[in-house]
């Protein structure tokens, strides 16, 4: 039995997973499941033509239906390790924090999120300056920052005081 066909896929395998490794873009590895199922047929001694369109339509058919929701996935991961490298962050409070009514919203960088309070039945005001503690999912859990005098209760005054405190938000 000759096995040149089943060193070649299992070679080009090999190269796309590196590939995919280097890039992390989710489109080498589809390929690669191909070539991997074209190595299968090889092994079997099926002719060259049939390893070749089964190993496209393999690769085609993991692309259209397994991709994209393994990428959604990763994005996913990728969107909430990000909100996580937030934490020790100063935020504004766009609109008032109140746990128990469910509401509050802070400015990050011109972005706004969700957020709440990390101590139980505090209220944080609008205009306040907080520091991202913690991100439950999609909400910032937020504590008051008390390094700032008055804590922006009067930004305008504050502002005055120090023009830069409002550069972070």
């Amino acid at each position: 039995m000759d096995y040149t066909y089943l060193i070649i896929w299992l070679v080009l395998f090999l190269i796309l997973i590196v590939i995919e490794m280097i890039t992390t873009a989710l489109a080498a590895v589809w390929i690669g499941i191909g070539c991997l199922f074209g190595a299968v047929l090889a092994a079997f001694g099926l002719p060259v033509w049939l390893q070749i369109i089964a190993s496209a339509l393999v690769s085609f058919l993991c692309f259209a239906f397994l991709r994209p929701g393994i990428k959604r996935k990763f994005d996913r991961k990728r969107w909430q390790q990000s909100l996580k490298n937030l934490v020790g962050t100063r935020a504004l409070v766009t609109s008032e924090i109140d746990n128990l009514r469910g509401i509050g919203e802070i400015r990050i960088g011109g972005k706004e999120y969700a957020a709440r309070s990390a101590e139980r039945g505090v209220e944080i005001p609008h205009g306040t300056v907080v520091v991202i503690v913690d991100v439950r999912g999609e909400i910032m859990i937020v504590d008051t920052d008390y390094t700032v005098d008055n804590n922006l209760r009067s930004r305008k005054s504050e502002a005055r005081l120090d023009p830069g405190i409002m550069d972070d938000f």
